[in-house]
């Protein structure tokens, strides 16, 4: 009796598309310092060099390692390859405008060294915040998919071998770094319990940086940060020749906000690029109060409303207001929510650090029909005014206030209030 064997056709997610293609290039997002980096990874086909596949990939190195994974087939002459190739770089030119960074051409081994690192945050025993059996099921498929391709490029004799950690991690990062971005950086991976990173921005010994307290309340987020330089004289190094740096930060983690105060000691003065940590000691981390973490939190919400007749809400489109052109509309409660990001990231860069100010501003456009405009600085939302006051929806859209709330935000409650206009939320001036 004849054995039979069951054949993955091209359509099957356990074909191995990869055989029939030659990885030609591998481009990357410096983020890694961010604990996350976008890759890129483009395959040209063995017979037909006119045919492509694409791979757009998230990783993050905090608690889920595989964040997205795509796959694109793009055969000129198919019904799929204009979609498939509007689709991939849709995808990739959002993780590009989201995570700020630049992108940049890394080696196959440096690719592999990336994932490999962040393979083992993917498996289903990580306690994560937020998870379930939806995302566990796309880890799977995600990696065995990228085992199919790690077996091809071992074919061709290209494994991680041949790249070390730190070396991943370099190819992944700003060449030259400030001292600013290296203290606020250095904070961001210990709190996020990424110490491949964090170990790449210091000199000291890996046990220690595990070790450190800010590390305790387990993964953070860096909500806020203020760095001041402080003298030798006031807080000597134990090496005798660090500068020393005094800093307050406030956290984010799964049960409230922390707030630590500790000198914090780099291997070269502030004038110098790319030094590294050499000391930290921490003088105190509490748990902050609902009230404290408000205090610690809160910004200034430059608003301006825009009244939206029904021709405009019904056939809006973002494109048409110049900063905002790229942004995704977010589905909210009250309507449709854009974030224009900034296109770099030196917001980390400064002495006084806030989680969001990568953040160019943001845009709803309410169920009630009202296009209201929010940053946190003046210059932007000057900048967002004039885009929509110069727009081709100018004849029809007219400013009805324009506002600085300073000790009350209400944008996020704006978002999150189902029919709510902008005035039902202000108190009104009395007479």
């Amino acid at each position: 009796m004849p054995e039979f064997k069951l054949v993955d056709g091209r359509l099957s997610e356990y074909y191995n598309h990869f055989g029939d293609y030659r990885l030609v290039s591998c481009q990357a997002t410096d983020t890694r310092l961010m604990g996350v980096v976008a890759l890129k990874l483009t395959w040209r086909g063995k017979e037909k060099s006119r045919s492509h596949y694409y791979q757009v990939i998230h990783l993050d190195y905090s608690e889920y390692g595989i964040d997205e994974y795509l796959e694109f087939e793009c055969i000129p002459g198919t019904d799929t390859y204009a979609d498939n190739k509007e689709e991939m770089n849709y995808h990739w030119n959002h993780f590009i405008n989201v995570m700020g960074g630049e992108v940049v051409t890394i080696s196959a081994d440096a690719m592999l060294k990336l994932i490999e690192l962040a393979i083992p945050l993917a498996s289903d025993d990580i306690d994560r915040e937020y998870d379930d059996t939806t995302n566990s099921e796309f880890r799977h498929h995600a990696l065995m998919r990228l085992d199919l391709m790690k077996a091809e490029l071992a074919k061709a004799g290209v494994t991680s071998d041949t790249c070390t950690a730190a070396a991943s991690i370099y190819a992944t990062s700003p060449e030259k770094l400030a001292s600013c971005e290296t203290i606020n950086y250095f904070i961001m991976r210990v709190i996020d319990h990424d110490f491949d990173a964090a170990e790449f921005l210091s000199v000291m010994p890996r046990e220690e940086i595990e070790n450190c307290m800010l590390a305790e309340p387990g993964i953070q987020t860096l909500v806020r940060s203020s760095i001041t330089r402080s003298s030798v004289d006031v807080d000597p190094p134990e090496d005798g020749i660090s500068y020393p740096y005094r800093c307050r930060i406030t956290t984010l983690g799964r049960n409230g906000y922390y707030h630590a105060s500790f000198v914090i000691w780099l291997n070269a003065d502030y004038k110098t690029r790319n030094a590294k940590v050499s000391d930290i000691q921490v003088g105190s981390l509490v748990k902050l109060s609902e009230y404290e973490s408000a205090l610690q939190v809160v910004q200034k919400e430059y608003i301006t409303v825009f009244e939206c007749p029904d021709n405009v809400l019904n056939h809006f489109n973002i494109e048409y207001i110049g900063p905002m052109s790229g942004a995704d509309p977010v589905v909210v409660p009250n309507g449709w929510l854009y974030t224009a990001y900034k296109k770099d990231n030196s917001h980390v860069n400064k002495t006084e650090y806030r989680l969001g100010d990568d953040v160019f501003g943001y845009a709803l456009l309410s169920i009630g029909g009202q296009f209201i405009l929010m940053t946190h600085d003046m210059t932007s939302i000057t900048t967002l005014d004039n885009a929509v006051l110069y727009s081709l929806y100018s004849p029809q859209m007219s400013a009805s206030g324009r506002y600085l709330l300073e000790k009350t935000p209400v944008f996020h409650t704006l978002c999150h209030t189902p029919g709510a206009l902008f005035e039902d939320l202000i108190e009104p001036k009395n007479d």
